[in-house]
């Protein structure tokens, strides 16, 4: 009589004690004849807060990855695969942007495109391919896990590709000077002509290696001179992001591998993350 009596309460929405179950609460019945319990279930909360509850955590593990700390590793084994989708994606996007923002041919539209897809797939492939060496050296983690774990600490990359395109906005990683074309020639004055007798402006500025207007008579502009603080900056930025995920990364595997193959699981991890820094150099440049 009693366990009908706690039943219907509970399907009218109160406990053994007459009062009202808050929402988001179920009552489980008690093994030991006692008064039930309340179990915190999230099935009746709207839907933005449970999409406020999960961007919080992703903000959560991202926190974590930027800034590692002693419960950096606790945080990431209550894995999740929505950062990492998103990552991935902001990633892509950023890397797809094309330098010039115009094509000047039909094979050069499509770039973009192939650069989007192929950056997706090096990311998930290659996290799949460490998740897997990491699962026959015996590494006690599962394969979401890992995953989630690398998707997360991407994160850097994405820091350094914003820096990288700013400085490439800012800082010119290389210039260009007229040259002397087939028919010109250089008078001991220092002036230059061509065949015709026309000045050749060898050393002025121009735009490129299709721009035929900034230069004069038979000069070409294709005299090219390396900004090389552009590229130090790049390089610097691509690096420290580097290991920066190696950090982040290597400090979960370290801990769920066994000590005398921690080599061989950090080996994919540090090819990985390189691979990833050197398309960051790549698409960051004007060139």
């Amino acid at each position: 009589e009693i366990d009908l009596q706690s039943a219907a309460a509970s399907a009218e929405g109160r406990d053994d004690r007459g009062g009202l179950l808050a929402s988001g609460e179920a009552s489980a019945p008690d093994l030991d004849g006692g008064p039930s319990m309340l179990v915190e279930t999230t099935l009746d909360e709207p839907i933005i807060d449970t999409i406020k509850r999960d961007l919080r955590m992703v903000w959560t593990k991202l926190g974590k990855v930027m800034i590692p700390s002693k419960d950096t590793q606790d945080e990431l084994r209550n894995w999740d695969l929505w950062g990492p989708l998103f990552l991935c994606l902001f990633l892509a996007i950023l890397l797809s942007i094309d330098e010039t923002g115009s094509a000047s041919s039909h094979k050069d539209a499509d770039r973009p495109a192939v650069v989007f897809s192929s950056m997706l797939l090096m990311v998930w492939i290659g996290a799949i391919v460490v998740t897997v060496n990491a699962k026959l050296l015996g590494g006690n983690v599962s394969f979401f896990q890992n995953i989630c774990l690398l998707g997360y600490c991407v994160a850097p990359m994405i820091v350094a590709t914003a820096l990288c395109m700013t400085i490439r906005l800012t800082i010119p990683d290389a210039s260009f000077t007229c040259g002397a074309g087939p028919k010109t020639v250089c008078l001991p004055s220092g002036a230059c002509v061509d065949s015709s007798n026309s000045t050749v402006n060898v050393g002025a500025s121009c735009g490129g290696w299709g721009d035929k207007e900034s230069c004069v008579g038979d000069g070409r502009c294709s005299q090219v001179h390396i900004g090389y603080t552009n590229v130090l900056l790049r390089l610097l930025f691509s690096v420290a992001a580097v290991f920066w995920s190696l950090r982040s990364s290597l400090g979960f595997l370290s801990e769920v591998v066994t000590p005398e193959r921690r080599a061989l699981a950090a080996y994919p991890v540090c090819l990985f993350f390189t691979a990833i820094g050197w398309m960051v150099m790549l698409r960051t440049s004007s060139s």
